[in-house]
């Protein structure tokens, strides 16, 4: 393997903080951040829901996961009009409970009025009056948004997001992107954005590389910044990529130490996951410049293995 690190090596070397090191310390809840400038301070640790449209799950399920979230501190829940019937059951669970979190949506349409008919699809079937955020569900498609002027017009996805702010149908607007960063820039430009979700982890630090070409204008303009794919996922199914023990903690800790990084919005289908996930947010240590190092020369290696998994880098 010559001068790149073995597994054996980053094991071991990442093995310096365990998951439930300083789980006493933070047994009251999960740390928070302030999303942005909107004024708003998120747990370190969000529900990613897509998870939970993906396949036949008892709403019992949903119920219990819910609860336990709420009760350690969780108060961050993002979801989509695309991700089947995520939305109907994040609204029955979050019935009576809705004023606990910080609730997103998103639309994939293009249109003013295809947009509005997606969030007041949304608005119903989660059972709550406003959202909290919408996004635009990953602006880098070009696919979904050929034309992106037009998108980003009164007449496109973005001023249908305005019109239903005004209308108070959601507080913020956002815009989420899988793939091609710069693609981003322009929605950004429009001044609308206060809230940013994006692939981030550390083996698409090295294809994406959001980190340095979208990131710090979200930063210069005080744009919130989620994560989200921190697993690597979505691979074979449900699974992420980064999911053995060491690649998991790994990767944790280098998203939140990503700098403006709020809050990861991570897929969770039951409460042992979220218990995993919970253990690692309480714990959590910025990584050492040693285990940096280490952690990129992985990340590289893993990079050009994967490629450009999810479409287009530049």
């Amino acid at each position: 393997m010559g001068t790149m690190l073995s597994r054996r090596d980053f094991s071991k070397l990442i093995a310096g903080t365990s998951l439930a090191a300083g789980t006493a310390s933070a047994a009251s809840g999960i740390p928070t951040r302030p999303l942005g400038k909107i004024g708003f301070q998120a747990s370190i640790l969000g529900l990613g829901a897509q998870r939970i449209g993906d396949r036949p799950m008892e709403q019992s399920v949903v119920d219990r996961l819910i609860h336990e979230m709420l009760d350690n501190g969780l108060n961050f829940i993002d979801g989509a009009r695309g991700y089947g019937p995520a939305e109907e059951r994040l609204g029955r669970a979050l019935k009576g409970k809705r004023d606990k979190v910080f609730l997103v949506s998103k639309t994939r349409s293009a249109t003013r009025e295809a947009a509005l008919k997606d969030i007041q699809e949304s608005l119903k079937v989660l059972q709550t009056d406003y959202l909290d955020c919408v996004h635009i569900h990953n602006v880098s498609r070009e696919d979904r948004y050929p034309d992106l002027e037009a998108a980003l017009s009164e007449k496109g996805v973005l001023g249908g997001l305005v019109e239903a702010k005004k209308q108070g149908m959601t507080k913020h607007i956002g815009c989420t992107s899988h793939l091609y960063a710069a693609r981003v820039l322009p929605a950004f430009a429009t001044g609308q954005i206060e809230l940013f979700m994006c692939t981030l982890n550390f083996v698409e630090r090295h294809i994406y590389n959001f980190e340095e070409r979208a990131l710090p204008e979200a930063r210069r303009r005080g744009i919130g910044i989620v994560a989200m794919k921190v697993l690597g996922g979505p691979h074979q199914g449900t699974q992420g990529r980064l999911v053995s023990p060491e690649d998991y903690q790994a990767t944790l800790r280098y998203v939140w130490g990503v700098p403006g990084t709020a809050v990861m919005a991570l897929g969770m289908r039951n409460v042992e996951e979220f218990r995993q996930a919970l253990a690692a947010a309480r714990a959590y240590k910025p990584l050492s410049k040693i285990e940096m190092a280490g952690l990129m020369e992985r990340g590289k290696k893993l990079a050009s293995e994967w490629g450009e998994v999810r479409g287009r880098a530049v």
